[in-house]
């Protein structure tokens, strides 16, 4: 017996209509704080005087626009970040925070440069005044990585939670310190190619903004090393040993991408528009 799947002409005309399965989570975004341990060294927003310690700020989408333009705030780019306290948490040296999210983070083998994970902080790149160019240097806050699929066993992956790749709210952008909203948005669920930005020294705004290639930055997770098909849970810990502070704004489940031609099959499978046909051999 062979089974043998055919679009009928009905189906190939209702595809365009039909909207196609999601290939990743409707919701990708860190859902629930768990645990929140402050650390000392956090400090205060310059404009409200509250400590930045708010830890449901790193839920949900991460900082497109960053304050107001009566306090310095714009787009977040490579070279400005979110900074203010409902934007922020800021975890003390020995604090930490460990948040859950509702629909699991997979290890997809179609993630993008093998990345299951974003994490979004509030890292920059220091800037040249004058030609407006990167140095090639960037401002890492640092955070020790762990996961978790059920939030007992949690297991270490390698990198910082506050560091590279620099949030960035807007492709369109070509300032530094924009004041304006952009137009463009870009994709918070598409990580950077690391390959790509190995060495910004001498770039511009643009030509950073350019390299990242659709994607909102964020610090890139892999799993894969600690063994789990999938994680609900992360957790950012900031050592006794630490000199500097770790601020989150947010996580992200990264966007599998399928290739063409499964993404077809999804949109007709979520459609029921498929027809059956079974032969005889």
């Amino acid at each position: 017996m062979k089974l043998n799947l055919k679009l009928t002409a009905a189906a190939l005309g209702l595809l365009a209509a039909c909207p196609a399965a999601p290939a990743f989570a409707a919701d990708p975004w860190a859902d629930k704080m768990v645990e929140y341990i402050q650390g000392t060294g956090v400090g205060n927003d310059f404009v409200t005087g509250n400590p930045i310690n708010n830890p449901q700020t790193a839920l949900g989408e991460p900082t497109r626009f960053a304050s107001d333009p009566a306090n310095f705030g714009g787009p977040t780019t490579p070279f400005s970040s979110a900074y203010r306290d409902h934007e922020i948490v800021s975890i003390g040296i020995g604090g930490s925070l460990t948040l859950q999210f509702d629909e699991p983070v997979q290890n997809h083998p179609l993630n993008p440069y093998g990345i299951d994970l974003l994490i979004f902080g509030n890292s920059f790149y220091e800037l040249v005044f004058g030609p407006n160019t990167a140095t090639g240097s960037a401002s890492i806050g640092g955070g020790q990585i762990e996961v978790s699929a059920d939030g007992v066993d949690f297991r270490s992956v390698s990198g910082v939670a506050d560091g590279l790749f620099p949030t960035v709210g807007y492709l369109d952008v070509t300032e530094a310190f924009p004041s304006q909203h952009g137009q463009v948005l870009s994709d918070f669920t598409k990580p950077v190619n690391p390959a790509a930005l190995s060495n910004v020294a001498g770039m511009t705004t643009a030509q950073i903004i350019a390299a990242y290639d659709g994607s909102g930055g964020g610090v890139g997770v892999d799993i894969a090393s600690t063994g789990l098909a999938s994680i609900s849970y992360v957790r950012i810990t900031n050592p006794l040993t630490a000199t500097n502070t770790v601020e989150i704004d947010a996580m992200a489940d990264v966007r599998a991408v399928p290739e063409p031609a499964t993404l077809a099959l999804g949109a007709l499978a979520a459609c029921g528009l498929w027809s059956v046909r079974r032969r005889q051999r």
